[in-house]
């Protein structure tokens, strides 16, 4: 059974109440506990016991919460440390809830962490409102510094509170509306005198309880759909975030082996696409319009191989690198020829504008090449899908010794397409760290099909 959507707002409006009172007395420095620095000092040293001495620092902190946060930490960690030796749970959360507080303006993240961690772990599971701030808190520091695994698995507990919160709330709320019912029934039965009379009574009202309790099921499923919707949309939008890091395939690996195993792939295409002076083109941009132009560039570029089955790797300054035949059967070079014509397609057309506007403008340069390689995800903190091998490596030299708006392919992408476009042959050129390699152009005109 699922709680009202009467109850919910009900209980999450005493939650942010709770957590605004909590900020006002911690955000009063001259509070009813004390009217200043001197008086909060007084009462430590008079404490006789550890109870009253945690109180203490535990006012003092809350005193420098928004004056000075460095002098609160150490007036926190004194407070949890005696909230711990009296085994007092309780208390070890209210000091780590404003210790968090403290790391927060302080700016350190890594502490504050630290500080909501130890609230979320030392907290009784009856009081929820205070397992959901520390959730949401440590959700809000992951997302902060960019850890949106961490910032997904949080997001999920916060799901996994939130729908049994309302599972405990509507069983508490059903079990009310029996034990009421139960009542009635239990007068009616003690006031009756007649047969007729007693079962005729107990006929409306169990009528009366089976309409009301259709009408409220229908109520709450109806609410309940509703959250649920909204939690749906919540983890939704947490994977959209691993989709918009990783491929799907990759990002589904990951969200349920919490791992991704490298693989090799025979038959991959990678495109180095770099822009030609592009420090000169800099010098003479400010740095907004410089960032804004390549944000335009590149996101031209991520449509462009988004339509054709192309998979973006990374970019690396004002290089940009994509792959395709990794995660899908797409493992012949003609959509990332296709790719790279529209490319500079959409390069020469940009140029014409911003020079007719006076501006100036972006060149590129192209290598593919075709070959093996092998992609996966390394570290465990800003993670990023990435490909290795001497494809990856080719390619950039292909691209080193192109020309600006050329497409320079190598031999092994060229005899898998030859007859599907124009191609000018360039004869073997050296390159750095390689042997001389036949080399081709793609004319940018494609042959009608």
């Amino acid at each position: 059974m699922q709680p009202s959507c009467h109850t919910i707002n009900y209980s999450i409006l005493i939650r942010i109440v709770f957590y605004v009172a909590f900020l006002f007395m911690a955000n009063t420095p001259g509070s009813i506990i004390a009217q200043n620095i001197t008086d909060l000092e007084q009462q430590l040293n008079n404490a006789s016991t550890p109870a009253l001495k945690f109180e203490a620092n535990l006012r003092l902190a809350k005193y420098w919460l928004t004056i000075d946060a460095t002098k609160g930490i150490p007036r926190i960690q004194v407070a949890i440390d005696m909230a711990s030796n009296l085994n007092d749970k309780k208390k070890v959360v209210e000091a780590a809830l404003v210790g968090g507080e403290l790391a927060e303006r302080m700016r350190k993240n890594a502490e504050a962490v630290r500080f909501y961690t130890m609230a979320r772990d030392n907290n009784v599971p009856e009081q929820q409102d205070i397992t959901l701030l520390t959730l949401e808190k440590l959700e809000q520091l992951a997302v902060a510094r960019r850890d949106y695994k961490m910032a997904y698995t949080l997001s999920k507990d916060r799901s996994m509170v939130l729908q049994a919160q309302a599972r405990r709330i509507s069983e508490l709320k059903m079990k009310r509306q029996e034990t009421e019912m139960n009542g009635l029934l239990a007068a009616k039965n003690r006031e009756g005198r007649i047969l007729p009379a007693l079962l005729g009574g107990f006929s409306l009202l169990l009528a009366l309880w089976y309409y009301f309790r259709r009408r409220s099921d229908r109520r709450i499923r109806g609410e309940m759909a509703e959250k649920n919707a909204m939690i749906e949309e919540k983890r939704r939008r947490s994977e959209q975030l691993l989709l918009n890091i990783l491929p799907p395939a990759v990002a589904a690996e990951l969200t349920v082996r919490n791992k991704v195993a490298a693989r090799r792939y025979e038959h991959a295409t990678v495109m180095f696409i770099d822009f030609v002076g592009f420090t000169k083109v800099a010098e003479a941009l400010k740095p907004e319009e410089l960032v804004q132009e390549l944000d335009f560039c590149f996101s031209q570029f991520d449509a462009i191989i988004g339509r054709l089955r192309v998979e973006k790797i990374k970019t690396v300054g004002d290089a940009y690198i994509c792959a395709s035949g990794l995660t899908d059967r797409n493992e012949r070079p003609a959509d990332m020829i296709r790719a790279a014509i529209a490319v500079q397609h959409f390069l020469k057309e940009n140029a014409q504008k911003r020079r007719d506007s006076g501006k100036q403008h972006f060149e590129a340069r192209i290598g593919i090449h075709f070959g093996p390689v092998v992609a996966g995800v390394v570290g465990t903190k800003k993670f990023a899908y990435d490909i290795w091998g001497d494809t990856v490596n080719t390619a950039a030299r292909l691209e080193e010794v192109c020309e600006a708006g050329r497409i320079n392919v190598g031999a092994a992408a060229m005899e898998m397409i030859k007859s599907e476009f124009d191609w000018e042959y360039r004869g073997k050129i050296a390159t750095k760290n390689k042997a001389e390699m036949d080399m081709y152009y793609v004319k940018i005109k494609m042959k009608q099909e």
